[in-house]
């Protein structure tokens, strides 16, 4: 039997969110015989304005807001509602409840964005909003939650079903080669928005390229560097090369300060370095804590002087890199691999729409 699924995305393929924790599952829900309708809120373009720090368009957020009525207008056609975050962000959680119609709901969350509402300068916004995702949780389902932060707090929010999932990946894609040879490359991959945190690190890399010639690789980003370039190498993000990239890497690395923000995070670049094959040095916040395994798939760094040690040990034993790179690869593949996670977003589906025809 086929059933129909609409999912509510917050951008099309490009934006990180809607694919990793959306699109990516799209053909194993296919094999299972879901059809899914995608629906995104904001398309290519208003990320494009975003990543180079443009203004945002009023004429793209009006097209993205009547485009998402016109996508819910749908929502009887369909056995399930699958959203990203929220249907109709800025707008209080009583209007997404009525156009939803009752429909069967899985709603996942993937950062903190109810902090958005919650911590807004503007007080009317706090008073009206603060506790619209609190609200949209209680209604869903279920809640599928990216860290274990954000499944406390969904719980917390009285979601009815909260099932944490971390962040997957296709380690298909992820091709498993030896560490290259030449200078010791630190990699970081993210978007623009997150390139703030490789400040954290800048002292560190001063010291590091002097002491070895260790250069810093940013894969995506801007080419604004918040560190000084003379030994930072920019990589344009692609989709078909990002795991290339971080193949030709030694080590990949995740600063972060310790925020309300930061601890909701999934740390999913964390997981691209061990499907890479890398061993990860991260910033000891938020979902890194239960994904990395310290001495066997890398290692957390708090000071200066931490990242400054770690990083300049593994820099002087390329096996040990090649060593702990394997037994990530193999974190990954147990743990946190779409072959692994698909099949539980499948079931999670199934469950959902048999509940809803039970009780009809």
């Amino acid at each position: 039997m086929t059933y129909s699924v609409l999912l509510l995305s917050r951008y099309e393929r490009k934006g990180p969110s809607s694919r990793v924790r959306h699109y990516n599952y799209i053909p194993a829900l296919e094999r299972a015989g879901f059809r899914v309708t995608i629906a995104p809120f904001l398309d290519d373009e208003y990320l494009d304005g975003l990543y180079h720090g443009k203004p945002r368009s009023p004429r793209v957020l009006l097209k993205g807001y009547w485009r998402r009525l016109l996508q819910i207008a749908s929502v009887r056609q369909h056995d399930l509602i699958w959203i990203e975050k929220e249907a109709l962000p800025w707008l209080p959680a009583f209007w997404e409840r009525v156009l939803l119609d009752g429909r069967p709901c899985v709603i996942d969350f993937d950062d903190p964005w109810h902090l958005r509402y919650a911590t807004h300068w503007n007080g009317i916004v706090r008073a009206t909003l603060g506790r619209k995702l609190e609200s949209m949780a209680r209604y869903a389902n279920v809640v599928t939650a990216g860290s274990p932060a954000l499944a406390a707090w969904a719980r917390l929010a009285q979601a009815s079903c909260v099932i944490e999932m971390p962040p997957a990946v296709d380690t298909r894609r992820y091709p498993v080669l030896p560490p290259p040879d030449g200078p010791f490359i630190i990699g970081w991959i993210g978007t623009p928005r997150n390139e703030k945190y490789i400040a954290i690190l800048a002292q560190a890399l001063q010291q590091l390229h002097r002491a070895c010639g260790a250069r810093l690789r940013i894969i995506g980003g801007s080419e604004e560097f918040l560190v000084p370039s003379e030994y930072v190498d920019h990589v344009a993000w692609r989709e078909d090369t990002e795991a290339l990239e971080l193949a030709r890497c030694h080590v990949g690395v995740m600063p972060l300060v310790d925020g309300p923000w930061e601890q909701g995070k999934c740390a999913y670049k964390v997981i691209q370095y061990m499907a890479a094959a890398r061993p990860a040095v991260v910033s000891p916040v938020g979902a890194a804590t239960s994904i990395l395994v310290p001495g066997e798939t890398g290692f957390f760094a708090t000071s200066v002087d931490d990242w400054i040690s770690v990083l300049g040990s593994l820099a002087a034993d390329r096996e040990r890199v090649a060593k702990m790179g394997l037994a990530a690869r193999k974190r990954v593949e147990a743990t946190y691999s779409l072959e692994v996670d698909a099949p539980k977003l499948v079931k999670l589906f199934q469950d959902v729409i048999a509940t809803r025809a039970s009780v009809r």
